[in-house]
C-alpha cells in the first residue's frame, strides 16, 4: 500500500538505495557499493521473487504466448524497477509494435524518455542513429569524467553520471519480421552499450526462428510464461516446463540466470484494483453427517464487487511514483530519442541573429547530435538555393519564409532587398507590399521579368568591378573595405522555375537571351551578393545551367518515389501524410517555419500584412521597383531635354526620359497604325519645347493631320516639296539657313516624282551642315525608295515602331535582337544610333 498511495516512502526508498542525486547543494557522497536495478516482480511461493538486469543480465529475452500475461509481466517489472529506483538513475524507452497498448500506462513515469508504436524504414534508421548518438554522449561524458563504465561514475556520486537506459520492446517477433534492420541494429547498441548503461528486455509470443546466435550470446537472462510448444520453451530456457504452466493461472512462469539455474514464480498483477479494505470473511456451510457432506455456495450479501472502486493499481503506482519525483525534485530526463518535428514552427519563435549571413529557415531533425537545432540558409556559404516539390507541399511558403526572414537584418548586418519573380500559383504575391520587397513579377508579365533579369545583370556587372577593385570576395568584405555597409544584399526568388525555363529558354526567340542572362546571374552573383532561390516541382525543373550553380538543395515531398532517387535522397522519409513545409536537408528532416501558427494562405497574407504595417512604422526604405513602360506617357510630364537633344519619350531601360539627337538624319519606319504619325507630331512638339531657335520645317505628299500643326514653314504636293527643298539647299550651302528641323511625311512615296532629286539632295546637304532631317515611311515601302532611302540609312539612326525581328538589318544594318511585334504596342519602337539598338515609347 506504500506504493500505491505513499509518495514519501517512494522517495525514502530512492533515498536508501543511492538512486536520488542530493539536490540540497551538499558534495557528492561516494558509495561503498555499487548500484543495482533490483526490483521484485512476483512471488516465488516461500519468498518475493526478484530480478536485477545488472547481476542477471544486463540484457533479457521473455517469452509468452497469448494469454499467458506477458504484457503484465513488462508492467510489473517496469513498475518495479520505477518504484525501487530514481529517474535520476533509471530512464525506460518503450517500443511496442502492436501500437502501444502494453506500456499506455508506463510512458507516463516521470522515467519514461520516449515510446515507439510505428517503425518505417526512416524511423529506423533515424531510432537506430539516436541510440548509437546516445552511445557517443555517454563515452564522452565517461571520457570527461575518467570513469572506465558507468557503474563507476556513478559509485562517485557525481550529479552529471546518466542514468542507465532500459529499451523494452514488446512484439519482439514481428519487428524481426517487418523491420529485422532495427532488431540487428538495437542488439548491436545493446552489444557496444553494456558499459554505458545500456540494457535490452526482448519480449516476444514465438521465439522460434527469430533468437539468432548474437541475441542468445547477449540476452543472459531469459524469463519464459507459458509458452505454445516444447520448442519454444526450450529456445527460452532450454527446459520444457513453460510449455507445460496451466493455461488457467496467467502470469506463471520461469527464469533462467544461468546454466542449470531455474526458478518458477507468478507474476505480480497490478491490473486489479486494490482498496485497502479488509476482505470478507470466508462462509462455508456444509451438512454433516456419516454418509459424506455437500458444499453449499455462500448468499452473496452485496454488491460491492460489482462498483467501480477506482483507478487501477498501475495508474496509481504511476501516479505516486510521479508526484514522489516532482516531490524529490528531480528534472525531466534527457531523451536519447527525441520526438518527431513537428508540422508548424512559428518564425517568430525562432532565434534570429537579425543578420543577411544568416536566415533563419525551420527546424532541423539531427538525431545524430540527438537535437532539433533552427537552421539557417547562408548567402554567402550556401550560394544559390533550389528548393524541391509537388504542389501543396510548401514550395511557395518556403519562399516566402525566406523573404520574411530577410526584413530585419540591419540590426547585426546590412539591408537586403528582395525580388520575386512567380511563375506558380501567385503564391508570392503577398509579398509585394513587404518595404524590402522591390517587385513580385507574375510570370506572365514578360516585360517586367525582363527588366528584373536586366537590372539584376547589370547591378552584378557593377558590383563585379566595383568589389574587385578593393579585392573584396564577399558582399561582408566589400561593405567593410569600401565603408559601404548600406550596400544591399539581394534576393531574387523564382517560384515555378520549370515554368520559367519553358517559356524562355526553350520559348519565343525573343525571351531566350534573358533566360542566358539569368544563369548569369546564378553564376556570378554569389561573390557580390546577388543570390537566386528557385523552386519546381520535377527534379528536372532546374535547367543544368542553373544546378550547376546550386549549392544547397531542400527536398519537399515529390509525386512519387522515383523523384526521391532522381534527387539522391532517401525514398522514405517523406509520403502523403507529410506537412507542408516537411523536407530533407543534408540528408535530415527539415520544417520550414511559417509566419505566424496556421500555414493557411488567407491567415499567412494577413501576417504579411502586419509584418508589412510594422516595417512600414520602422521607416523601413524601399529598393527599386520594377516598373512597366506604360502604353500611353504624356510629353508634358517630361523634361523639355536640350537644343542637341530633346526629349521624346521614355526609355525601355531605365525608364527615364528618352532623347534623340536633333542632327543628322532620323528614318522613321513602322506597319500601319503603329504610330508613325504620332512620333512625327511628338518629335515636333519635343523640338519647340527644347529650343526656339530650331526652324521647324515639314514636307508632305499630301495633307495629313499633321499638316495641320504649326510649322514654321510647310510644303504640300511633290511641287511645292521640291521648290521648298532646293530653296533650303541654296540657303544650308550659303551658309545663312538658321537651324532647321526638317520633317519629311511618308518620304517613299516622293520615289518616282519630281520632288525626289531635290530631296535626295537636300537630305545629303542638310545632314553634311548638321541640321536635323526625319524621313517617314512606312517599313514596307523603304525597300522601294532607293534613291531616297539610301541618304537615310547612311546615318544608321532610326526609330522602328512595332518592328519585325528584321526590320533592323534591313532599315539600318542593325539587328535588333529576337523580339516579337506582339511586344510592342502602337507608339513602342526601338531606337538605333550607330548601330546601337534601344527600345523607347514616344509620347501619345
Amino acid at each position: 500500500m506504500e506504493i500505491l498511495d505513499s509518495p514519501d516512502s517512494v522517495v525514502e526508498r530512492w533515498r536508501q538505495n543511492g538512486s536520488l542525486t542530493p539536490r540540497d547543494g551538499s558534495p557528492p557522497v561516494r558509495r561503498k557499493k555499487e548500484g543495482n536495478l533490483r526490483a521484485v516482480v512476483g512471488h516465488a511461493g516461500s519468498a518475493p521473487f526478484a530480478l536485477d538486469l545488472r547481476s542477471d543480465g544486463p540484457h533479457a529475452l521473455v517469452g509468452g504466448t497469448t494469454g499467458a500475461g506477458k504484457s503484465e509481466f513488462l508492467q510489473s517489472w517496469v513498475l518495479g524497477m520505477a518504484a525501487s529506483h530514481s529517474p535520476d538513475r533509471l530512464t525506460f524507452l518503450f517500443v511496442d509494435y502492436k501500437g502501444g497498448s502494453a506500456f499506455a500506462d508506463c510512458v507516463e513515469l516521470p522515467h519514461s524518455v520516449g515510446l515507439v508504436t510505428d517503425l518505417s524504414p526512416h524511423l529506423v534508421r533515424r531510432a537506430l542513429t539516436s541510440l548509437r548518438a546516445e552511445l557517443r554522449y555517454r563515452e564522452h561524458v565517461l571520457n570527461a569524467k575518467k570513469a572506465k563504465d558507468l557503474i563507476t561514475l556513478e559509485k562517485t556520486g557525481d550529479p552529471e553520471c546518466p542514468p542507465s537506459l532500459v529499451i523494452v520492446v514488446d512484439e519482439f517477433a514481428a519487428l524481426v519480421q517487418e523491420v529485422p534492420e532495427f532488431v540487428d541494429g538495437v542488439v548491436d547498441v545493446a552489444q557496444r552499450g553494456r558499459s554505458l548503461g545500456l540494457h535490452l528486455v526482448l519480449a516476444t509470443q514465438r521465439p522460434a526462428g527469430v533468437i539468432k546466435d548474437n541475441l542468445r550470446a547477449n540476452t543472459n537472462l531469459r524469463i519464459a510464461l507459458r509458452m505454445a510448444d516444447t520448442d519454444d520453451s526450450v529456445d527460452i530456457l532450454g527446459d520444457k516446463m513453460a510449455a507445460y504452466f496451466d493455461s488457467s493461472i496467467p502470469g506463471r512462469g520461469a527464469a533462467k540466470r544461468g546454466p542449470g539455474r531455474l526458478t518458477t514464480f507468478q507474476t505480480g498483477y497490478v491490473g486489479g484494483r486494490t482498496t485497502g479494505e479488509p476482505p470478507r470473511p470466508r462462509i462455508d456451510v456444509a451438512e454433516l453427517d456419516f454418509a459424506g457432506h455437500t458444499v453449499w455456495e455462500a448468499p452473496q450479501l452485496d454488491s460491492r464487487d460489482d462498483r467501480d472502486t477506482g483507478p487501477t493499481d498501475i495508474a496509481r503506482i504511476v501516479a505516486t511514483v510521479s508526484t514522489a519525483a516532482s516531490d524529490a525534485g528531480v528534472p525531466t530526463p534527457r531523451k536519447p530519442w527525441l520526438d518527431e518535428l513537428a508540422s508548424v514552427y512559428s518564425f517568430s519563435r525562432l532565434p534570429n541573429p537579425r543578420t543577411d549571413e544568416r536566415l533563419p529557415l525551420g527546424v532541423l531533425d539531427q538525431p545524430a547530435t540527438q537535437s532539433q537545432p533552427t537552421v539557417f540558409y547562408e548567402p554567402d556559404r550556401d550560394g544559390n538555393l533550389a528548393i524541391y516539390g509537388t504542389g501543396g507541399s510548401g514550395k511557395s511558403t518556403a519562399l516566402r519564409t525566406i523573404a520574411v526572414a530577410a526584413a530585419a537584418t540591419t540590426r547585426n548586418g546590412g539591408p537586403t532587398h528582395v525580388y520575386g519573380l512567380d511563375f506558380g500559383s501567385r503564391g508570392l504575391s503577398m509579398l509585394a507590399d513587404l518595404p524590402h520587397v522591390g517587385a513580385i513579377v507574375a510570370g506572365d508579365d514578360e516585360e517586367r521579368v525582363v527588366r528584373t533579369i536586366r537590372m539584376l545583370r547589370d547591378i552584378v556587372d557593377d558590383r563585379s568591378v566595383r568589389y574587385a577593385g578593393v579585392n573584396a570576395g564577399t558582399i561582408g568584405q566589400y561593405r567593410r573595405l569600401a565603408d559601404a555597409p548600406q550596400e544591399p544584399r539581394i534576393l531574387l526568388l523564382v517560384d515555378g522555375i520549370g515554368v520559367f525555363k519553358e517559356q524562355y529558354e526553350f520559348g519565343p526567340v525573343n525571351l531566350s537571351p534573358w533566360f542566358t542572362a539569368f544563369a548569369q546571374i546564378a553564376a556570378d552573383g554569389r561573390a557580390v551578393g546577388v543570390h537566386v532561390v528557385v523552386a519546381g516541382d520535377r527534379p528536372n525543373a532546374v535547367p543544368n545551367s542553373i544546378a550547376s550553380t546550386v549549392q544547397r538543395r531542400i527536398v519537399l515531398r515529390m509525386a512519387n518515389e522515383e523523384e526521391y532517387l532522381m534527387l539522391g535522397v532517401a525514398k522514405d522519409v517523406l509520403d502523403s501524410s507529410s506537412p507542408p513545409g516537411r523536407g530533407i536537408l543534408d540528408d535530415d528532416e527539415v520544417q520550414i517555419a511559417i509566419l505566424g501558427e496556421s500555414s493557411n494562405v488567407a491567415v499567412q497574407a494577413r501576417e504579411v500584412q502586419r509584418l508589412a504595417a510594422s516595417l512600414g512604422r520602422a521607416g523601413s526604405s524601399r529598393p527599386a521597383a520594377i516598373r512597366r513602360l506604360p502604353e500611353q506617357v504624356s510629353l508634358s510630364d517630361l523634361p523639355a531635354g536640350s537644343t542637341e537633344a530633346p526629349v521624346i519619350g521614355l526609355d525601355d531601360l531605365s525608364l527615364g526620359p528618352a532623347s534623340v539627337s536633333a542632327s543628322g538624319t532620323l528614318l522613321v519606319a513602322g506597319p500601319p497604325t503603329s504610330g508613325r504619325s504620332t512620333a512625327l507630331s511628338t518629335i515636333a512638339a519635343a523640338l519647340e519645347r527644347s529650343s526656339s531657335s530650331v526652324r521647324r520645317v515639314l514636307l508632305a505628299p499630301r495633307r495629313t493631320a499633321l499638316t495641320r500643326r504649326n510649322w514654321d514653314e510647310a510644303a504640300v504636293g511633290a511641287d511645292d516639296v521640291a521648290a521648298l527643298a532646293q530653296r533650303l539647299v541654296e540657303a544650308a550651302e550659303a551658309g545663312a539657313a538658321p537651324r532647321l528641323a526638317v520633317v519629311i511625311e511618308s518620304l517613299p512615296e516622293f520615289s518616282g516624282t519630281p520632288a525626289e532629286y531635290e530631296l535626295e539632295r537636300m537630305i545629303r546637304v542638310l545632314a553634311r551642315e548638321e541640321h536635323f532631317v526625319v524621313g517617314e515611311g512606312e517599313t514596307s515601302t523603304w525597300q522601294q525608295a532607293y534613291t531616297l532611302a539610301g541618304p537615310m540609312k547612311a546615318g544608321r539612326r532610326g526609330l522602328l515602331l512595332v518592328p519585325g525581328e528584321m526590320d533592323g538589318d534591313t532599315l539600318m544594318g542593325t539587328p535588333l535582337g529576337r523580339l516579337r511585334r506582339a511586344d510592342f504596342p502602337p507608339g513602342r519602337g526601338s531606337s538605333s544610333s550607330m548601330g546601337v539598338p534601344r527600345r523607347c515609347r514616344s509620347r501619345r
